[in-house]
């Protein structure tokens, strides 16, 4: 398996560790930081002989795009790996269900993919496992399902600076108001995976977040992502100071399930997935597809 790491920040580099420990050949990164251009791989600690250029000057099996979150601005480096003869899996969050927000694009995406014999796929920890694909498989044991809903509580302070600064912590709310922070991307997404595979006729879509606040400064978020049909599935995230750190998934249907964890560690977690999806795609049929695709408990 021959890997390129489009994107060298904080995910990359640790993504570039666990492929390097699982066994990966690292060909190359590629990152618009001209402070990093140009440097061996060795010197982040990763035991590979690969630089980290500006462009996509490789050839291989699989690149890990780790970019951004919205998939307008990710496309042209997808479109670039595609036509490099790369499969792809990225972390782009709103490629895990792009048909929501993008059509045209997840339409583009197919047709260049399938043009190129390419697979492309948009995964992680959260869209991509927690809050969808784990409760797809705890679903399987049901015949009729009414209504799904799951819960990831992480403590903020524990996270990456990164991902403190994305939830607005010590904003205060005017602060936080006027900038516009992403928060957390890909409620809906997760949500709208649920529903596709448990076949629930979508009535409505609805997502949303707000800071939690105390003494007048932003502690992090919380939001909701949510579809009502036939089945209700509701999915929350909340990312605030010291709080408490678990997941939680509630089915209930004919054989109802509760499921709990003690906390997931998020970049971990994501860069986990990332590494255990990459024969599962570079073997799969061409085109852009979802987790969806490769679960075999579907209504």
């Amino acid at each position: 398996m021959r890997v390129v790491i489009y994107g060298f920040g904080q995910i990359g580099r640790l993504l570039a560790k666990a492929c390097v420990e699982r066994g990966f050949e690292i060909v190359g990164a590629v990152d618009i930081n001209p402070e990093i251009v140009g440097k061996p791989l060795r010197e982040f600690g990763i035991e590979s002989d690969a630089v980290i250029k500006d462009s996509l000057d490789f050839e291989g099996d699989l690149a890990y795009i780790t970019t951004g979150s919205y998939l307008d601005k990710v496309y042209p480096q997808i479109e670039e790996c595609i036509k490099a003869g790369f499969n792809v899996i990225s972390t782009c969050e709103t490629l895990s269900y792009p048909e929501y927000r993008y059509p045209e694009l997840a339409r583009k995406i197919d047709e260049l993919a399938k043009e190129y014999n390419v697979t492309v796929l948009g995964s992680g920890v959260n869209p991509g496992f927690l809050l969808d694909t784990l409760p797809i498989v705890l679903s399987a044991v049901c015949v009729d399902v009414k209504s799904v809903r799951a819960i990831r509580s992480i403590d903020a302070l524990k996270r990456r600076t990164q991902f403190q600064k994305k939830v607005g912590i010590g904003l205060s709310v005017e602060e936080f108001e006027k900038a516009n922070l992403s928060g957390h991307v890909g409620y809906a997404e997760s949500a709208l995976l649920i529903a596709e595979a448990l076949g629930v006729d979508v009535k409505e879509v609805r997502e949303g977040q707000e800071p939690v606040v105390k003494e007048g400064i932003v502690q992090g978020v919380r939001g909701f992502g949510e579809v009502r049909g036939d089945k209700h599935i509701r999915i929350e995230f909340h990312a605030y100071a010291n709080a408490e750190e678990y997941e939680l998934i509630e089915i209930e249907g004919d054989n109802s399930v509760v499921w709990k964890s003690s906390g997931v560690k998020g970049d971990l977690g994501t860069v986990a997935v990332l590494v255990n999806l990459a024969k599962t795609v570079v073997s799969h049929r061409a085109g852009l597809i979802k987790m969806t695709d490769l679960i075999p408990f579907r209504w």
